[in-house]
């Protein structure tokens, strides 16, 4: 007599079967997963290095060339970028009022902003190691730091504080300047004050913020620290042109174009006067 049913071995295959079905399923949805959050991920944090990017190009963009009273439009270094830019008061100036009604306080079209890497430097803290081996200070992120300008301070209530300093974000922990003087790219940009520094901007800033850790400068690199003696000579001819950001998908660039800037090269050709300057000065040395 015959008998019907499966055998100890077709339901060994069978449950191994289904087990090899399920596991391949988990395993393709669970990297649907990953690949989803992965993507949410870069997708967010490139919304935010783009705003903040593009925050710091629209300020460049309103920055004025040099003022008799404020120094030059644009100064900076490869890790540091102060602007003198312009903004609009706010509507409350421009609304209409009867000649009873007291006038808004007056607002200072003109302010000064810079832009840096934070870092914590209290004593007491634990050094941060970094991807390439140095040890130094905790990265805080991305500092906006608005000075209060001259005509400002006129206005201002002497309770209000002169500095205004705000940390952008806390993940960006790279920024790099270049400056684009007409011919070549350069990694510092200063043309001194004075009525010889005419039109002070350069043709164009590229703008990189990043996620990778960069460690601090220096103390004799730290712009903050250096002062006018030790701070290199715009037209000096060390320095050279300075190389273009290398690729990585944790960077994002943003290069701003200064319509306001001397078509003429004005400050490339103050450069080369400065630095020929310079150079028969060493040579009569």
């Amino acid at each position: 007599m015959r008998r019907s049913g499966f055998t100890l071995v077709e339901m060994v295959l069978a449950i191994g079967l289904l087990v090899l079905l399920a596991a391949t399923m988990f395993g393709f949805y669970d990297g649907v997963l990953r690949a989803r959050e992965q993507g949410r991920i870069a997708v967010k944090s490139g919304v935010l290095a783009q705003r903040v990017a593009n925050q710091i190009a629209e300020e460049i963009r309103s920055c004025n060339g040099f003022l008799t009273s404020m120094g030059p439009g644009v100064s900076g270094t490869d890790r540091f970028i102060s602007i003198q830019c312009v903004r609009f008061p706010g509507r409350q100036v421009f609304r209409r009022r009867s000649i009873t009604e007291e006038a808004p306080p007056a607002e200072c079209d003109i302010r000064q902003v810079q832009y840096y890497l934070g870092y914590d430097r209290e004593e007491e803290t634990e050094p941060f190691m970094y991807p390439d081996g140095t040890e130094g200070p905790r990265p805080l992120g991305l500092v906006r730091r608005e000075v209060k300008t001259p005509f400002q301070l006129a206005f201002i209530d002497s309770d209000e504080k002169s500095v205004a300093l705000d940390v952008l974000s806390e993940e960006l922990t790279y920024l790099r300047f270049r400056y684009f003087d007409g011919v070549d790219w350069t990694d510092y940009w200063d043309v001194g004050e004075g009525s010889n520094g005419g039109n002070s901007l350069p043709q164009a800033v590229e703008i990189t913020v990043g996620y990778q850790l960069l460690p601090p400068p220096e103390e004799e690199e730290d712009d903050e620290n250096q002062t006018e003696e030790d701070r290199p000579t715009f037209g000096s001819s060390d320095l050279l042109p300075a190389l273009p950001e290398p690729y990585s998908p944790e960077t994002y660039t943003v290069t701003v174009r200064l319509m306001q800037a001397d078509t003429f090269f004005g400050s490339r050709l103050m450069r080369a006067q400065e630095g020929a300057g310079l150079g028969a000065t060493g040579g009569g040395q």
